[in-house]
């Protein structure tokens, strides 16, 4: 029997070598990141497990877990149990095409597949059009004060579609968001029409490069007016000035307010697919 424990400080070096080995092994290339890591490698909001002949467990939240090395069917156990300990009533694990290990440790779990995340990728090589704003929308960057009415904003949104989606109380996704060394409030964009927020456009500071829209939202009045592909067009001009070479994201194929298609528009192409598979608690 597996002999599971919390995750230590000085865990983290190999857990990230651990998991840059997977990536290695399905894709090619390391996607995790070092840095973004060890920046959540504390947070009380997510659980991480290890054990010591080389296994790791992790689940926030949102109940969106990570199993990699050693021991997999056990450490997936822990996190079952924390998660109902924690009320959660959904978990979920994304698991990108070629994690053939991965994929198979959630189907003997009983998950079940439902969608993709598609990774999306625009190249910033080129002529950007200038963004039309709809009529009396101000585009502004974000304060303090907007995170409540903001993330309202997000949870009715999501909510409103993905029924994977959970909620994080106000002080947890402001910790996680705002707490985060990526994080920039001049690359967050609300857009407000008398005095309502009506989207908002999330993006990360640019790294080596790189630049990341972390969530982009309209609210469901305001759909269909222009805003969303203004609000992307806004954050790629913001970018092109900062000298990144390209905007990322990550989407729900499943979305079906029209994302995947208002990103090919603007100019996102397809990098790497993502499984979605879920176990309700």
């Amino acid at each position: 029997m597996a002999d599971i424990r919390d995750a230590r400080p000085t865990d983290l070096p190999w857990v990230f070598e651990l998991l840059a080995a997977r990536d290695r092994a399905a894709t090619g290339t390391a996607e995790v990141k070092y840095d973004d890591l060890a920046q959540g490698w504390e947070s009380k909001s997510t659980d991480r497990y290890v054990t010591d002949d080389g296994g790791y467990g992790a689940l926030n939240a949102s109940g969106e877990l990570v199993v990699a090395g050693s021991h997999p069917d056990a450490l997936l156990a822990r996190i079952e149990r924390r998660a109902r300990e924690r009320g959660l009533p959904l978990l979920t694990a994304v698991v990108v095409d070629g994690d053939t290990p991965s994929g198979e440790l959630v189907r003997r779990a009983g998950y079940v597949q439902r969608g993709e995340v598609l990774r999306m990728w625009r190249q910033l090589d080129g002529a950007l059009p200038d963004p039309a704003w709809p009529d009396g929308v101000r585009v502004r960057t974000y304060r303090p004060e907007d995170a409540a009415r903001l993330h309202a904003l997000l949870d009715e949104a999501y909510g409103a579609w993905d029924d994977t989606y959970v909620a994080r109380p106000l002080d947890v996704w402001l910790a996680d968001m705002t707490s985060h060394d990526d994080f920039d409030p001049k690359l967050w964009f609300l857009a407000e029409r008398d005095g309502t927020l009506a989207g908002c456009a999330l993006h990360w500071a640019v790294d080596r490069g790189d630049g990341w829209l972390k969530d982009l939202v309209v609210r469901a009045g305001a759909r269909g007016t222009g805003l969303g592909t203004a609000l992307v067009q806004h954050g790629l001009r913001e970018y092109a000035d900062r000298g990144a070479a390209r905007v990322g994201l990550k989407v729900d194929s499943t979305n079906p307010t029209g994302a995947v298609q208002l990103y090919e528009r603007t100019g996102f192409e397809i990098e790497r697919r993502y499984a979605i598979w879920l176990k309700q608690l």
